[in-house]
């Protein structure tokens, strides 16, 4: 793509301190070499490292708040390299194209929300490992002789209680799951809810699967 890469980098060295238009030189002599090498990976934690092997701002300096310059610099090169900042997935990874869970909880800025996720997903593939177990070790046995009259105390009858969600998430916590779902930040970050609950961003590429937004839903309902 044609992007002015020195009219964007004039115009970020504009108003900023002497070491900091140093460092974004710098910073663009690299991303320039890296271009040129057909380089693909303008992740924030690949041009960090490589950025601070050859004696310049790490990737701590550029996740920073204050680092929002050299983020800017960054997505100016990869635009112009036809990507993004994202790391591309290895050519044969089987889930290219489709977000792991760890994948899509980096994408979540709020802490308390990617714990909440995080707990949400571990209970998940603890259940699919129950469930697989179960199905391997599942045995049908057909009876077919006549009904019998079973009497009351012969049934063995055992409850489970579940513990109630109220009370379990942090009034941040909560309003973190109500911040995830707002359809007014969903709208304003370019995403998209499909009818199953699944978040796709402006590419239509999945963020969260199916059943996202619903079980968010769900949660906030026990709250």
């Amino acid at each position: 793509m044609n992007v002015d890469v020195n009219t964007i980098l004039e115009d970020l060295k504009s108003d900023k301190s002497q070491r900091t238009r140093d460092s974004l030189d710098k910073l663009n002599a690299l991303l320039e070499a890296h271009f040129n090498a057909g380089k693909k990976d303008y992740s924030i934690a690949t041009i960090g490292r490589i950025s601070e092997a050859d004696g310049g701002v790490g990737t701590v300096s550029i996740r920073n708040k204050t680092g929002k310059h050299f983020r800017l610099l960054i997505d100016a090169w990869a635009t112009k390299a036809n990507t993004t900042m994202k790391k591309p997935l290895a050519p044969q990874s089987k889930q290219r194209g489709i977000p792991r869970d760890m994948d899509l909880l980096q994408r979540l800025d709020d802490p308390a929300l990617r714990a909440v996720f995080g707990q949400i997903i571990a209970e998940r593939n603890k259940l699919k490992r129950e469930n697989h177990i179960l199905k391997n070790n599942a045995e049908i046995n057909i009876d077919i002789r006549p009904n019998q009259v079973i009497h009351a105390e012969q049934v063995h009858q055992g409850v489970v209680v579940l513990p109630a969600l109220n009370g379990l998430l942090l009034p941040s916590e909560i309003e973190a799951l109500e911040d995830a779902i707002n359809e007014q930040k969903i709208i304003q970050r370019g995403w998209t809810v499909s009818k199953y609950g699944a978040v796709k961003d402006e590419h239509e590429r999945p963020l969260f699967k199916n059943g996202f937004v619903i079980a968010i839903k769900k949660v906030l309902d026990q709250v």
